[in-house]
C-alpha cells in the first residue's frame, strides 16, 4: 500500500479522525486528508512524530515488507516523493534522518530506530560509526553533522589511495599557514570571484615572496584558475576562485578526528585491513 493509505488504515485502527490527527500534529484536516490520498506528503520533521501517534513504526508507515530486490524501485520512488513535497532547508534534514535509519538497519537491530539527527538538544556532539568487511560509516551530529557511507567491494582503498602521494600533495599544500589562510579567505566569497595577486597577499597577510607559492598551491588545489587580460597594452594575471565542496567536507572530517563527544551506537568488526597489502609501486 502507498504511504496515505498506511496513514490512514493506522489512524483507522487507532479510532482517530483527521481533525483528531491534525490536531495532534498541528497541522490542518486538510493537511491529513491530502496525504491519506497521496496529493501531499507529510513534512520530513513529522515523520517519527507521526509514526508514534499512530503506534506504528517507520517501517510500517513506508510499508517496508524486506523484500528489498523487488520492492527497491517502489521505496526509491517514495523516498524521491517525500523528499520531493518537503520544503527547504527540512528536505535536508529528512535525508540525513533517513541516511541515519539506514545505518541503524545496517546494526542489523531489526527495527529502525528512534534517534532524530535534528534533536540537537539531546544528541549534540554524538557520532556514530560501523566498521566491518563490507565498508564503513561515519555519522556525525556535532556542529557540522554529516553522514558518509564507504561500501568496500573486499580489496580496500589501495587501488584509489596507491602510496599515498597524491594526497600527500594535498596536505602538502593545506599545511602551509599562508595557503591555508588563502583557503579560507576564498571559501568566504561566492563563486567566480576575481582577484590578483596583490589584493589576495593584502586581504591575506601573505608576504610578497609568499603570493607565487600561495597561488600555484590554489590552482593545484583546483581552488583557483589563473587567465590573462590586456590592460592598455599590458598584461596583467587574474585568478577566478572555484569554492570546492571537498575541500569544506575534507576539513570537516579532519575536525572530526579531535572528536571529544560521545558515541551512540558504534560496531567495529572489520576484520581485514583498509589497505590490501599488495605492493604498490612509486611513480617515478
Amino acid at each position: 500500500m502507498s504511504l496515505g493509505e498506511n496513514i490512514k488504515q493506522a489512524r483507522n485502527a487507532k479510532n482517530m479522525t483527521q481533525a483528531q490527527l491534525a490536531e495532534a500534529l498541528s497541522v490542518s484536516p486538510q493537511a491529513v486528508s491530502k496525504w491519506e490520498t497521496s496529493e501531499t506528503y507529510p513534512d520530513g520533521s513529522m515523520l517519527v512524530p507521526l509514526a508514534n501517534l499512530l503506534g506504528v513504526s517507520l517501517d510500517t508507515l513506508f510499508d517496508n515488507k524486506m523484500e528489498p530486490r523487488t520492492a527497491l524501485p517502489d521505496v526509491a520512488e517514495r523516498i524521491g516523493a517525500l523528499i520531493n513535497s518537503t520544503p527547504s532547508p527540512d528536505c535536508m534534514d529528512l535525508a540525513r534522518e533517513l541516511c541515519w535509519q539506514i545505518e541503524r538497519s545496517l546494526f542489523r537491530f531489526g527495527k529502525p530506530g528512534k534517534y532524530h539527527p535534528g534533536d540537537l538538544k539531546k544528541y549534540r556532539g554524538v557520532s556514530s560509526f560501523i566498521r566491518n568487511d563490507y565498508g564503513f560509516t561515519a555519522v556525525s551530529n556535532g556542529k557540522a553533522p554529516f553522514f558518509a557511507l564507504f561500501p568496500d567491494d573486499g580489496r580496500g582503498w589501495r587501488e584509489v589511495i596507491g602510496d599515498g602521494e597524491e594526497m600527500r600533495k594535498i596536505f602538502s599544500c593545506l599545511s602551509d599557514p599562508d595557503t591555508m589562510r588563502a583557503v579560507i579567505y576564498l571559501h568566504g566569497k561566492n563563486e567566480d570571484f576575481v582577484f590578483d595577486a596583490g589584493f589576495l597577499a593584502r586581504e591575506c597577510g601573505i608576504g610578497d615572496e609568499r603570493i607565487g607559492s600561495v597561488l600555484d598551491d590554489l590552482i593545484a588545489l583546483h581552488l583557483a584558475s589563473r587567465y590573462t587580460i590586456d590592460i592598455d597594452g599590458s598584461p596583467r594575471a587574474l585568478f577566478n576562485s572555484s569554492p570546492s565542496h571537498l575541500i569544506i567536507a575534507l576539513l570537516i572530517m579532519a575536525h572530526e578526528l579531535n572528536h571529544k563527544g560521545g558515541f551512540c551506537f558504534t560496531s567495529s568488526t572489520r576484520s581485514i585491513p583498509f589497505l590490501d597489502s599488495g605492493e604498490v609501486e612509486s611513480e617515478s
